[in-house]
């Protein structure tokens, strides 16, 4: 059954079903009204029935109860009349059925004076009205039959116009389903129907649009997808060379462009590995740089990367196409020298490389002479892994540049001494808190007048198992763990306590104390000198502060500013190793510095090397010129000390004079020298 059938079906059926209902609810009304009309002539005629034989009943008067019972049963729809008296026996009836289909009874007690002479019964008949009523249903019955006919029809039109725009919807949209768009349906009248056509037909359009707008993107995609295919295959490739790169970088030094500490660990695990199919003995040299912190601090660090290119520059010139020259980082580099079996080989070969980096380096139009220290180890007889042969031949570099002797080969006694300065860096924390350092003290003696004009504090170490200790022990390790700053301080107190102690015995003398490049650098070291000072009572021209040239090369500007800082507390500072450095005559002229310390390696050289003594000249007059004091270092013979006096030297300081003195020792010394 179609969609349209169903429609016109229902509509008649609903709207037959309604008609009836409401005709038969009215029906059923009329018949209800007619029944309670009944009710009520019954009671109306009984209640007359039962006036009318009163009379009768009371006098008993049979004949005219009879009267009055036929006169009764003669009226319109009375089928029915009886009476009977008190005790219940009927006296006179009209009809045999009173209980018929359809009819209705009404008894009434017959009363004279409130006593009761018996009862009356009248029952009725509808009659016509019965007939009349079963009509109205019939017609009733035809009129929603020809109701249900007549919306059938008009449901029938009207499906059929409705059906015509639905199926017309319907068909577009089997045209959108196929992927058809853009096309209106036609447009019939102006009601709802039309304008469901119409926005259909909108619809249409803008989906018309919206696939012109899909086919555009979807061409865009396409056009970006192949440009995206172009990036990712351009990335794929600038991906490749990065890797390429970093893998250079990884195993390479980016300064040099040396191999690094990576692949030359690589390197000797494939030597010693080739070493164990095929016996095959080989050298590893560690090379380290003697000056290049002072390059560093006084030319910048600019020219101490050009110096460890040039560095490597000459490792690579020097070396075989089968040796591996390597940056192990900072101024240390290795060496691997695959053919060289013998410890005379590899001396030879060191040699030769640190003639090679002896040679002057140009830096800022600076001739700058950087010497180096060598260590070896030799596969396998100093070890036959690689941390070992690195770890023995970076010992034995340490120990060549502890000795001043060039090049050094791996000794078992080595192991023990860096195992040594291991346990002295554990220990120095602890000698610092717990008053192992002394001082010792050297007199500066004025070459003018001959008498002592200060001291030197120099710090040891007073060891519980090894001795006394000389600074070169552990200084530097108290620079590389940061306890410079502690150890200075301690240095400073032990300096001040002796300048009180001797300014209470009447003979004040000035104490000079060397600080690092470090203690400089610290914002707090110039409060602390203060707080040292004012606990103690001392007047601050009794402590000399002395610094290094390269210390203040390093960054001129911030040991400037210290140098200042301590010169207003009423301190000297002295330039301590002068001439070692590459120090500037515009920052020279700019320190507050009171004098110059010239280094002892010129002083020591004086008699035998004309250049020194050159320098020792331009030294002093330099100084001079500057308002500076000078002070000669290493004086060990009386010659020295009489050139230095005839050069114009303020001061002299050395052996010749006095070694390294305790406190009481000292106290001798001048007490023998007054």
């Amino acid at each position: 059954m179609s969609f349209r059938t169903k429609m016109i079906v229902g509509i008649a059926l609903i709207e037959a079903l309604f008609l009836f209902a409401i005709l038969m609810s009215s029906l059923e009304v009329l018949s209800q009204s007619r029944a309670q009309a009944l009710r009520v002539r019954a009671a109306g005629d009984a209640q007359l029935f039962a006036t009318a034989a009163a009379n009768a009943l009371v006098s008993e008067d049979m004949g005219a109860l009879q009267r009055i019972v036929r006169a009764v049963a003669r009226n319109r729809g009375v089928f029915y009349a009886a009476a009977w008296d008190g005790n219940g026996r009927r006296l006179a009836h009209v009809g045999h059925d009173p209980a018929r289909p359809g009819a209705l009874q009404s008894r009434v007690d017959v009363k004279v004076g409130g006593v009761s002479y018996g009862t009356v019964e009248v029952g009725l008949m509808q009659g016509e009205f019965g007939r009349v009523l079963a009509q109205a249903r019939q017609r009733i019955i035809a009129i929603a039959l020809a109701e249900m006919i007549l919306v059938g029809l008009a449901s029938w039109f009207f499906g059929r116009y409705l059906i015509r725009h639905i199926a017309a919807v319907e068909a577009g949209t089997a045209r959108i389903a196929q992927g058809e768009f853009g096309f209106h349906l036609p447009v019939d009248g102006h009601d709802e129907l039309a304008r469901m056509i119409e926005g259909f037909n909108a619809m249409s359009t803008q989906l018309e649009a919206l696939q012109a707008e899909a086919a555009r993107r979807h061409a865009e995609v396409l056009s970006l997808n192949e440009r995206l295919e172009e990036r990712v295959h351009e990335r794929t490739e600038a991906l490749a060379v990065a890797n390429r790169e970093l893998e250079y970088l990884a195993m390479h030094d980016p300064l040099t462009g040396l191999p690094n500490r990576i692949l030359l660990q690589d390197r000797l695990l494939q030597a010693i590995r080739s070493a164990s199919r095929e016996p095959a003995p080989f050298a590893l040299l560690v090379i380290d740089l003697d000056g290049f912190k002072d390059v560093n601090d006084s030319l910048g660090h600019q020219a101490g990367d050009s110096l460890l290119q040039e560095t490597a520059t000459r490792l690579l010139r020097e070396l075989r196409q089968s040796d591996t020259a390597v940056r192990l980082g900072g101024d240390e580099f290795a060496v691997l020298l695959p053919t060289v079996a013998t410890k005379e080989a590899a001396e030879t070969v060191a040699r030769k490389l640190l003639r090679a980096l002896a040679e002057p380096v140009l830096l800022k139009d600076t001739s700058v002479r950087v010497a180096a220290s060598c260590g070896a180890a030799l596969f396998p007889v100093h070890g036959d892994e690689v941390g070992d042969l690195l770890r023995r031949a970076d010992r034995a570099m340490y120990e060549a540049k502890r000795a001043r002797q060039g090049f050094s080969l791996f000794a078992p006694h080595m192991e023990e001494e860096g195992d040594d300065r291991l346990r002295l860096q554990a220990d120095l924390e602890r000698a610092v808190q717990h008053e192992e350092l002394v001082l010792y003290y050297q007199p500066k003696i004025d070459l003018l007048t001959g008498k002592v004009s200060g001291a030197e504090a120099l710090v040891r170490w007073n060891h519980p198992t090894l001795g006394l200790l000389a600074p070169v022990r552990f200084v530097p390790l108290a620079e590389r763990t940061r306890l410079i700053g502690p150890l200075t301080l301690r240095v400073l107190r032990l300096a001040v306590a002796q300048a009180r102690a001797w300014a209470d015995q009447g003979r004040p003398l000035p104490i000079a104390v060397n600080v690092s490049v470090a203690n400089l650098d610290d914002e707090e070291f110039v409060g602390q000198v203060k707080h040292t000072l004012d606990e103690s009572g001392v007047s601050s021209d009794l402590i000399e502060i002395e610094v290094t040239e390269t210390a203040l090369m390093r960054d001129p500007k911030r040991a400037d500013a210290a140098i200042r800082a301590l010169s207003h507390l009423g301190m000297r500072v002295s330039i301590d190793d002068f001439g070692t450095g590459y120090s500037s005559m515009t920052y020279l002229r700019k320190l507050a510095v009171a004098q110059i310390k010239i280094d002892k390696s010129f002083v020591m050289d004086m008699g035998i090397s004309r250049n020194d003594s050159v320098i020792v000249r331009s030294i002093i007059d330099l100084g001079h010129s500057l308002g500076l004091k000078v002070v000669g270092e290493g004086v060990e013979t009386a010659e020295s000390m009489a050139a230095l006096a005839s050069l114009g030297c303020d001061y002299a300081q050395g052996y010749h004079l006095s070694h390294p003195l305790d406190p009481e020792a000292f106290d001798a010394w001048l007490r023998a020298n007054p």
